[in-house]
């Protein structure tokens, strides 16, 4: 497959390809007043499509991009991404995921619809994009398709990253498929059942591959725009002989789209086992390099659990590191509220910082070794109990 400018696209660790001649990635938004901000943040502005880009989510994002520059402590820019957990249970046991290793970090539940709701009402004229995702398995949560609903009908963009290794219900994979979502991201790291489930624990890949051939053919069979259907492989030693095998299997699914992604892990404990040989699909953090440029999360986004709890950044996971809970307070006061002042001042010259919070340790090197993590795993935290394997 061609990597040139018009169908592929590299972002945050991730390498995306086409797979059907006629979807092209487009590396630019062009003849858009959008054009002039450089896609440097979780996401790109490309992947939004025109419906969902209103005026008012302009000017916000304008002014976002320009106190992020200016690094103000108190924002009158409103987050414009989010991560919204629909759940942190999830039915496999990846090896390098606090879930997945069973880690008490916070309760486990689900988010109720109308808690849903009163996220969205909330942030609806200013969201770009909400990542539907965090530390569970989205589709275990059986009002999955209204939520995606809800908010599209409120005219936000939606991704979601699911591992697809359940039995689900025909019906279910029908209103899911036309409940509005914008990019379904389907979990496939490997071509074998013996290679996927070295890091998909419990996870059957036959099973995923089903699933996937439904929703692919009820697009088809519905002439349904979205959503865009993206098989993504993370890249890992057990599982790089097979890339080759992964884009062949990807055109023969069908979907729209295949994805490589690179693998975050403790690097303390799991590098040698984990990182590929390829240095294409390994982070630069990992060989040595140090990151020094402020992170954009404390201007840009909110992670937002389904306890309500919201984190820095969707690598944390640690209750006690919350900047606050939702379901307690707004979200536009939590947004300026004491932690989220104290992370940007981490950034911000001649700032004086009141408490100290997660983002004043990681300083956005958050490969670094010195970091405490949840066990083996990639996850960040606070929490000194929770550094020890469960």
């Amino acid at each position: 497959m061609s990597a040139d400018s018009n169908n592929s696209q590299t972002q945050r660790g991730s390498k995306r390809f086409s797979v059907a001649d006629t979807i092209s990635i487009k590396s630019k938004r062009k003849d858009s007043r959008w054009a002039k901000f450089d896609d440097d943040t979780i996401f790109t502005i490309d992947e939004i499509p025109d419906e969902f880009l209103t005026d008012q989510k302009f000017k916000n994002y304008t002014l976002a991009k320009q106190e992020e520059s200016e690094q103000n402590l108190v924002l009158g820019s409103f987050p414009f991404h989010f991560e919204i957990e629909p759940t942190n249970i999830c039915n496999l046991r990846c090896p390098l995921c606090s879930t997945g290793v069973d880690a008490q970090t916070r309760q486990k539940g689900v988010l109720t619809f109308d808690n849903f709701k009163k996220i969205i009402d909330q942030i609806k004229n200013t969201a770009l994009i909400v990542s539907l995702q965090n530390w569970g398995e989205p589709t275990l949560v059986k009002d999955l398709p209204k939520m995606i609903k809800y908010a599209t009908d409120a005219g936000i963009f939606l991704r979601m990253s699911t591992n697809f290794s359940i039995d689900y219900d025909d019906e279910f994979l029908i209103e899911f498929m036309k409940s509005g979502l914008g990019r379904l991201v389907i979990d496939i790291d490997g071509t074998t059942q013996d290679v996927y489930a070295k890091y998909r624990v419990n996870g059957n890949l036959e099973t995923v591959l089903e699933n996937t051939r439904k929703v692919v053919k009820i697009k088809k069979d519905n002439n349904l725009k979205y959503p865009i259907i993206q098989a993504r492989m993370l890249v890992m030693k057990h599982n790089e002989h097979q890339i080759d095998d992964f884009k062949q299997l990807s055109k023969k699914l069908q979907v729209d789209e295949m994805e490589f992604g690179n693998i975050q892990l403790n690097p303390n404990t799991a590098a040698d086992e984990w990182l590929p040989t390829d240095g294409n699909f390994v982070y630069e953090t990992y060989l040595g390099k140090r990151i020094d440029t402020p992170c954009h999360w404390p201007w840009t986004g909110m992670v937002i659990n389904s306890d309500g709890g919201v984190s820095s950044c969707a690598i944390v996971d640690d209750n006690l590191s919350d900047f606050g809970n939702v379901f307690e307070e707004k979200i536009s006061d939590i947004w300026n509220n004491e932690s989220y002042i104290s992370a940007r001042t981490t950034w911000t010259k001649n700032a004086r910082r009141t408490k100290t919070v997660i983002c004043n340790i990681c300083k956005n090197d958050t490969h670094n070794p010195n970091l405490l993590r949840v066990g083996d795993t990639f996850s960040l935290t606070l929490n000194r109990s929770q550094t020890k394997k469960p």
